[in-house]
């Protein structure tokens, strides 16, 4: 990495004082000047230093330094040259502990345990643990690759995956593009329309989410409960499919009754020992 830095001389008018000009030899109208140098890194001036004075003669314009202390009152220099250095590390002191402050005390008074994107990060992971791709999953997944490719789609990576709970089955399909910036709004809906179709045909009795992503966020989301009607979306950033379709997934785990095999069995009681009758012998 490179930096780059420097010094950048300056100079900043004062005002007028009446003195004598040594080489006029008689009292004169001088300029005062203040004269220093800016020490900048990439441009950005940090603080000052070299500070001069100096008077030139409106007569013969004699430059002439002369000590602080015959300068009398006069403007500072500009802030940014004096102490520029401050502003950077300021913003960075803030980024550092004064924005993880102002987060963690509004999170403790919204009472937010967690963050959406600790929240997205969770239904991620619990979506990897869960979801699988099984033979259907991969071969319409290939048919969508080929025609997205026909298409002029060569980027587009198109991955699915599926999860089941008892006979309800939820498959996902997504298609990944690092140049999804540059698809239009109406190019992503004929994408989505275009996978829709295929799921429609392989899929018929399932709930499906689709999904359209770029380097790092979804910008189409399509859904589809079984045997209803697909819920697009399409805009810069849309919702996850894989974490709505985990979600899903938990939703219909929680709805099992006790007694489903998929539910977690409750114990039964245990029967309690005969006792033997000694009476009748």
């Amino acid at each position: 990495m490179f930096i780059i830095s420097g010094s950048t001389p300056k100079q900043q008018e004062l005002g007028e004082q009446r003195a004598p000009c040594p080489d006029c030899h008689q009292e004169t109208a001088q300029r005062l000047q203040r004269h220093y140098r800016v020490i900048h890194v990439f441009w950005f001036p940090l603080f000052s230093l070299g500070t001069k004075y100096a008077r030139v003669c409106g007569r013969c314009n004699l430059r002439s330094e002369v000590p602080e202390q015959q300068v009398g009152p006069v403007p500072v220099a500009p802030l940014l040259h004096r102490m520029g250095g401050l502003f950077p590390l300021a913003a960075l002191t803030f980024c550092c502990v004064g924005f993880p402050l102002v987060s963690a005390v509004g999170a403790f008074v919204s009472g937010d345990s967690g963050s959406p994107a600790q929240e997205q990060q969770a239904g991620r992971q619990g979506f990897d643990q869960r979801f699988e791709a099984q033979a259907e999953d991969v071969a319409v997944a290939t048919t969508v690759q080929s025609k997205l490719e026909a298409l002029g789609h060569r980027s587009m990576e198109v991955s699915a995956s599926s999860a089941s709970v008892k006979e309800h089955v939820i498959r996902v399909i997504t298609a990944q593009s690092p140049r999804l910036k540059k698809v239009s709004d109406g190019d992503r809906i004929r994408l989505l329309e275009l996978m829709e179709a295929e799921a429609d045909k392989g899929f018929v009795n399932d709930e499906v989410f689709l999904g359209l992503r770029g380097r790092l966020l979804w910008g189409g989301y399509s859904h589809r409960a079984p045997g209803g009607t697909w819920q697009r979306v399409v805009d810069g950033t849309t919702a996850s499919p894989m974490v709505d379709a985990f979600e899903a997934l938990l939703a219909r785990e929680a709805a099992l009754p006790p007694s489903a095999p998929d539910a977690v069995p409750t114990p039964e009681p245990t029967a309690a020992p005969a006792v033997a009758d000694d009476t009748a012998r």
